[in-house]
């Protein structure tokens, strides 16, 4: 969008402080390329310029990370849309794309995808016992 080069911290920061000279309040840089992955949050305030916060993490192994830019944007607007905080969301969305790419499977030959439905091998899954009620209400179905 820029035409910026993007292949460590500080031209990340350029980079995001010419998309807020094009409009942009805030602005996320994703650094999931770079030697140490770190992402970018940076957010106006006004004539004092912006405040910029990095979240860094161990770059984890793996081939499997076909679609990590969509699954942290797509995590962030829904943090957002769930009334998270920017800060707050960005975090989450961090944590979970981190979480799919360490759990995922490997698959095939290349880059596979992550692993978006981590959560549900972590939490013991309904039967039919858990989820059924009785029809006439009392001491079970008749």
């Amino acid at each position: 969008m820029t035409g910026a080069k993007v292949t460590n911290r500080a031209e990340m920061k350029v980079a995001a402080n010419k998309l807020h000279e094009l409009g942009s309040k805030n602005v996320v840089i994703t650094g999931g390329h770079l030697e140490k992955a770190v992402d970018l949050l940076s957010m106006t305030n006004g004539k004092a310029g912006a405040t910029q916060e990095e979240f860094g993490s161990e770059r984890i192994k793996t081939t499997s990370t076909h679609g990590t830019g969509c699954a942290f944007a797509t995590a962030l607007a829904a943090n957002l849309a769930n009334g998270k905080q920017l800060y707050d969301a960005v975090v989450l969305a961090k944590t979970y794309v981190r979480t799919a790419i360490a759990r995922a499977h490997a698959l095939g030959k290349g880059n596979g995808p992550v692993n978006h439905l981590y959560k549900l091998e972590e939490q013991p899954r309904a039967t039919a016992a858990d989820v059924l009620l009785p029809v006439h209400g009392g001491g079970g179905p008749h």
